[in-house]
């Protein structure tokens, strides 16, 4: 934009001054050599001679002025007339962790999950995001990043991978390529390093609120949590201790709970209760269309609006000085073309 400025204050007062020179040194050049006519003495006296001189001396007066007008025009482009504010800029600081539980019995609501969420991903403006998968281990996916073309594609990868029946495979009752169930195990792989034990709930609550960085910093964190919490193994925290983990952490939780398949109404009690003693929020659906109704009630309730370093926020104005420029040169053509 700086450099536009100078070439257009550049070329518009040397094109003044190119007209200006070129008409005046025309004039000086005639007075230097009159041409003598005879008997031209009584030309003086005819009405229409006098007041095309009066008019000519008028035409060049004018010139003058009009290309002092556009010099100091020009002057006024380049001195680029600007005007400053001081801003504080405002930004979003919010931190969200898709906390996933990828066992058996999660394949179906995961696969929606990651899919809905990828969708939403063009609504975000700063937030930062990561993915967590566990079984009997965890495994992060991708940290909290901001790269969102990085955060779609991995959450849409992430989704078809996840869409695969492994029960109907290993039973023969569903085929699939080969490059569907390596697109399978690498997605998966990382999440089973204790061999006869899934679905680890409060352990892989834990490591993914490790996944949050920046601790000193004033951030709002969230979790959401999609899990049907039934247990195979042993784990090292219990549910509530993960939870409290969570809490002392100063992080929100937002828990999606589909339902499960064994443990019924036992599973969702202790989820539930475990999730609401540290102030979260958990979702009873089938549908995960519920993700969006976790991601609406993040943006409204965890809107921390950080402050920045204040900053000077110049702005020009060249429309005044390019508008005056141009019209002084116009007239100088004018008159150019008037006088010749």
């Amino acid at each position: 934009m700086v450099m536009i400025f100078w070439w257009v204050t550049g070329l518009l007062l040397v094109a003044a001054l190119a007209v200006w020179a070129i008409t005046f040194w025309h004039r000086r050049a005639m007075r230097r050599s009159p041409v003598l006519v005879a008997n031209s003495r009584y030309m003086d006296r005819i009405p229409s001679f006098v007041r095309a001189q009066r008019t000519a001396r008028v035409v060049r007066v004018l010139q003058v002025g009009i290309a002092v007008f556009a010099v100091i025009a020009a002057s006024l482009l380049s001195g680029r007339i600007a005007s400053e504010r001081i801003q504080t800029p405002e930004f979003s600081s919010r931190d969200i962790v898709l906390c996933l539980d990828v066992s058996g019995s999660m394949y179906e609501y995961d696969a929606e999950i990651l899919d809905t969420f990828a969708q939403l991903v063009d609504t975000f403006d700063g937030e930062r995001v990561a993915l967590s998968i566990f079984n009997s281990t965890s495994r992060t996916v991708f940290p909290l990043t901001n790269d969102y073309d990085l955060i779609e594609r991995e959450l849409e990868a992430g989704a078809e991978a996840i869409d695969f029946d492994e029960f109907g495979y290993r039973l023969g009752n569903r085929d699939y390529s080969e490059d569907k169930v390596r697109q399978y195990v690498e997605f998966v792989e990382g999440t089973r390093g204790i061999p006869d034990e899934a679905s680890i709930v409060p352990d892989g609550l834990a490591s993914c609120a490790q996944v949050f960085d920046r601790a000193e910093e004033d951030r709002s964190r969230s979790i959401i949590f999609a899990t049907d919490n039934e247990v195979n193994g042993d784990p090292i925290f219990t549910l509530d201790e993960a939870t409290q983990r969570v809490a002392d952490r100063e992080i929100d939780l937002y828990t999606f709970y589909p339902g499960a398949f064994e443990c019924g109404p036992r599973c969702f009690e202790e989820l539930e209760a475990a999730t609401e003693d540290q102030d979260g929020e958990l979702y009873e659906s089938s549908d995960p269309e519920a993700i969006p109704s976790i991601i609406n009630e993040i943006q409204k309730t965890q809107a921390e609006v950080m402050g920045a370093t204040p900053t000077v926020v110049r702005t020009d104005h060249p429309a005044t000085g390019f508008v005056l420029t141009f019209l002084a040169l116009v007239g100088i053509l004018v008159l150019g073309w008037r006088t010749r």
